[in-house]
Formats: structure tokens, sequence, C-alpha cells
């Protein structure tokens, strides 16, 4: 998520609080409970997330807490600012000054931001044993730290030290369970010790000091082991029925990527089954809420809000999508879709968004080629995007964003060339049909390096070197470079190489992110060590990114259970390499995936 303001420039709390409309009214009520819920990155970046929101509108809604936000602070030059103590946005407190801290995080890339914090706040420490010990020998109380989201639900090994508790998967039903526990357990007088027992004990929550790793000579992770008195593996949890809950936006602000956009959110999974994607195998079962449902939150975006967006991880394979889309339009206001599957884009979908003045829809081919893309896992021929693109075209859209992947596995030069032979058959098509229409269309072509992750059937890939990924996105370049109307955009390798490490790193990480912080530094100084072993008894980085994982290891982020079936993702991986069973993309209606491959074991 860009963190770009073209708005108010670093504008204080005062300002950004000015800006703000409460779509939902709290009462001023008095908990007795202080939560400090904090996004490890800036207010623009944190508001601009609705899981974020969503978090807040539970504990806001709770009569025993007192909810403040916290954030990273804006850069400032002055240093006696950068020494200040951080405090949460509501009321000016200290961030440590509560009962429980509590992270959401979204993106691994946040993690260094969530030690940043700790530091600033005193509660950075390298073990939990040290974290217990300064507890006990504080005058003042500490507060409880946990954390939440998916980037910890798809692994939370290297963050697990510098936490109490995390939340493994959705929060909806988790979280007043966790109050419960929590606030008897501040009315009886429980130790830390006895609260962090109980709260082991509900399901999703995963205490990380009642599980130790062991890891073999050469580096792998040996085996894990649990406590007795804990369940030898914390289950993700999931809301079965999404229908109980509507996720949207609960304050709206101009601070944000999506300006004052109202957000709901349409369902959650995707039944494309991409081997890349974590969006289809770790919100799993696939859930879709009711048109009847979405329809209400539209109205209530509608009363708030000049634009509604509707998000999720397959939002244009929702039935009603095109409907809903033309009902905001209609009521004149603006409808804007987060992803836009090319198969599934109709004359009454592209009319609907042009409708509504967005002039601008994202599609993701992530493969130039239609083979290497059927290797990924993503049913979707050339011919299709080609024919997604012209229909938005014919329907008024006249900006368009590719996304790809570079670094696949399977991936040849062959393969990098379509990238570009592929962006710029989609230029030709949009270009042509706009022509005459006062304003010529135009293709933003975005490339990222593919980064293998947890609990998808990429899990054990091999991330390519930098150089190489850098050589692939140069390659890209020469043959678009003097395409017009085209342009390229791209995410940095050695960036993409440091998310590689967070995404597959075991608990050892957390000691290099310790490191890091304890120096001052930021992940760019770890980047140019990655073949050095930095802190004694941590493998390189390489090993942790560039190394093909074998299936007979035990993987870190096996210490709670994703309800993911090992074998269909050790099958959808040999898949990639060996062929599919399938030749042709599948008819309208039919499902992407087997429906088999979607139970969740042991949760239906």
């Amino acid at each position: 998520m860009s963190s770009q303001r073209q708005s108010v420039k670093n504008p204080s709390t005062k300002d950004l609080k000015a800006l703000e409309k409460f779509v939902v009214p709290y009462s001023n009520h008095t908990g007795d409970i202080r939560f400090h819920l904090a996004y490890p990155n800036h207010y623009w970046v944190a508001m601009s997330n609705l899981g974020f929101q969503a978090v807040y509108d539970i504990l806001a809604r709770d009569q025993r807490v007192i909810v403040e936000r916290g954030f990273l602070p804006e850069t400032s030059e002055e240093p006696e600012q950068r020494k200040a103590k951080w405090r949460s946005f509501e009321s000016n407190r200290l961030l440590a000054d509560c009962d429980i801290l509590g992270f959401s995080l979204s993106f691994e890339t946040d993690y260094p931001h969530l030690l940043r914090i700790l530091n600033n706040q005193g509660l950075l420490f390298r073990t939990w044993q040290e974290r217990e010990n300064a507890a006990a020998q504080s005058k003042f109380a500490m507060p409880i730290i946990i954390a939440g989201g998916t980037a910890v639900t798809l692994n939370p090994e290297p963050v697990a030290d510098f936490l109490d508790a995390i939340v493994i998967g959705e929060a909806e039903e988790l979280l007043p369970e966790f109050m419960d526990v929590f606030h008897r357990a501040k009315m009886e007088g429980w130790s830390r010790e006895q609260t962090l027992l109980a709260l082991a004990q509900i399901e999703g929550v995963y205490v990380p000091r009642f599980y130790e790793p062991h890891f073999a000579e050469d580096g792998p992770v040996r085996r894990i082991v649990a406590r007795d008195d804990v369940p030898p593996r914390p289950r993700r949890r999931f809301v079965r029925d999404l229908s109980k809950f509507k996720t949207y936006s609960r304050i709206l602000t101009p601070e944000t990527e999506f300006k004052s956009m109202f957000l709901t959110e349409t369902g959650r999974g995707c039944e494309m089954g991409c081997r890349f994607c974590v969006a289809g195998y770790i919100y799993r079962p696939i859930r879709k809420r009711s048109e009847e449902s979405l329809q209400e939150t539209v109205q209530i975006g509608l009363e708030n809000s000049d634009a509604v967006g509707f998000v999720g991880a397959a939002v244009s394979s929702h039935k009603s999508i095109a409907k809903l889309a033309q009902s905001v339009a209609e009521q004149g206001g603006r409808a804007s879709l987060s992803s836009i599957m090319s198969q599934r884009v109709s004359k009454m979908l592209a009319a609907s968004i042009s409708e509504s003045e967005y002039k601008t829809v994202a599609l993701a081919p992530e493969a130039g080629s239609t083979r290497l893309r059927r290797a990924a896992g993503k049913r979707v021929d050339n011919e299709q995007v080609i024919a997604a693109a012209r229909e938005l075209a014919e329907a008024g859209i006249r900006g368009f964003k590719l996304y790809f992947i570079v670094g696949l596995p399977t991936e040849t030069d062959e393969d990098v060339d379509a990238i570009a032979a592929l962006a710029t058959a989609v230029r030709n098509a949009v270009t042509e049909i706009s022509k005459g229409s006062g304003r010529l269309a135009w293709v933003a072509l975005s490339i990222n390096p593919f980064i293998p992750k947890a609990s998808t059937p990429f899990q054990w890939e091999p991330m390519l070197d930098t150089k190489i990924l850098s050589a692939k996105i140069e390659r890209v370049r020469k043959l678009v470079m003097k395409v017009p109307n085209l342009e390229l955009r791209f995410e940095p390798p050695k960036e993409s190489y440091f998310q590689g490490l967070l995404s597959r790193g075991d608990r050892r990480v957390g000691r290099l992110l310790f490191e890091v912080e304890q120096r001052n530094e930021s992940w760019k100084w770890l980047m140019r060590r990655t073949k050095d072993s930095i802190v004694e008894g941590v493998p390189p980085v390489d090993f942790y990114v560039s190394r093909r994982i074998g299936f007979n290891e035990v993987l870190p982020w096996e210490a709670v259970d994703s309800l993911i079936p090992r074998s269909l993702l050790e099958r959808e991986a040999m898949r990639a390499h060996h062929g599919e069973h399938w030749t042709q993309p599948r008819a309208e209606g039919q499902p992407m995936v087997e429906e088999e491959e979607f139970t969740l074991r042991g949760a239906v």
C-alpha cells in the first residue's frame, strides 16, 4: 500500500482528527480495560486498511474497553522529536500506558516498524523471558502485547519472541472471547502466566512462549514442542457465517490511499486457487456476502460518501457485483472494484464502472504466457485478458494497470518476453478503441518479483537472486521502453527479497530484526549481508529465501494449524512442475478448483 500523500503535508494529530468522519457513532463509555490498537505504519497507510478499522469497531463497541489508536509518527528532522515517546492518537497517552497493546500486521514489511515502536516504548526485549523479568521488576504494569492480521496468520514466527499472544485468523468471533478472558483475569488479579495460559485455550490464539522450536545442526526446524497444558497446534480461526458481521469503513478521512471512499468487503477467499497467492488459501473456505447485505452497506456508504469501493480477494466473481456497482452509479455515486478477473468482465460490469466515473481499472494476468499462467494456477488465457481490456475500453475506461510477476517457478526467458508482448497487445487494443474519444487510453505495467508465501503450494520454492530478478525486469523494460502510452513500474528486488525472508523465516529471524533495530539500521543494511551469519546461531538470509525447502522438512509456520491440508499443497506444487489434469479453462459457473480441495481439515 502506497504511503505517498498528496494532500496535507505532515499533518498534525489535530489536523487529522478534524478531517475524520465517523460513519458509526461510538459512545464515550468508561471501561476498565485500556486497549491501544497500533498499526505499525503511518496514519495514511493504517486508515487505508479495512481490517484495522474492523478490529477498531469490535473493540469500540465493547463497553468494557477504552480503545485508542496508535500509528508510526511522521518522520521528523528534530532530534528531540525523534527521541520522544510516541503517544496514542485519541488522548495523547504513551502507547505503553495500557492493559493491552495490540498490533495489526497485514504486511511482513511492517515488522521492523513493530520493533521500532516497542523499542520506543521500552518494551523491546530479545526473548520473552527478558520481557517477563522486566515486567516483574517494573513499578508499573507492563501491557500484554498481542498482534493479529494476515502476515502473522501466515507465519507468526519471525516476531513471535516479541509478542505475548498472536491471533491466528479472523477476529470477529475470537476477539470478544479474548476480551472475556482478559476481563476476568484483570478483575480477579491473575498473574501474567495465568492470563496467557487461559488465553492459549481460545481457538485461534497462539502464545509463542508455550511452544519451543528445535533446530537441526544444518539449519532447518527439526520439531516444535508444545507444553502439555496448551493445544498441540493452535488452529486458524475463521468466521463460518460472514452475514453475521458487516465489514465496512467506520471512519472516513481524505488522508488515506482511497481519499474519503467508503469501503465494503464483498467476501473472503478466491476460487481461482493460484499457487502463489495467499488469498486463495488462507481465507478458505470461500464465503460471499449476500446481495441484500451488501445493498444495506452500500446505502450506508452513499449516506456518508460519494464513492463506494468493493474490496475482497475476488470482487468481480461475486454474482451480484455488476448489479451492485450499477446501483451505486444510478444513485449518483462512484463505484470502484479492488480487483477484476479478466474472465469475469461483462458488458454490464464494464458499463457500471464507467458510469461511476472511475476511469482506471486493474487487471492481473500475473504471467505473460498462458503456459506459465496455468503452471502458476491462474486459469485465464491471453485472449481473455485482451478481450477484457477491450470490453472495458469500449465502455469508456481509459486507464489500465496490469500486474505481473517475474521469477515464478518454471519461468523461462520466453515467458519474460511474453510479459512485454501481452502488455503491448493490451495497450494496442485499448488505444485503438480510445482514438477519437478525446483522451487516449494508457497502460501502467507493474512488475513484482515472486515471493514464496507460507500456506501456499509455492511455499517450498526458492526465490531468485536479486541480480537475476533485476535482469528480468530490465529485459522487459528494454522491450517496452519505446512503446507510447505504456509505463513500466516495478518493486525493487531487494525489497522483495527482504519480504521473502520474513515470509519464510523461523523464530531465529527475529534475532536478525532485533540486531537491525539495536543498530538503528534499516532492512537495507541486512540485505547487503545476505550471505553472512550476522548473529551467532542464525543462518544467513539466503538460507531462508533462496533455498528450495524439502517436502520432508518441518516448516516454521507449522507451529500453527492453517487448516489447509499439507497433502493439497504438495499436490498443487507438483502439478506446477509436471502439468495439470485439465487442458482448457473451466466453463462459466464451474468452480476453478475442485470442491474437495476447499474442505478444511477438521473444520467441516
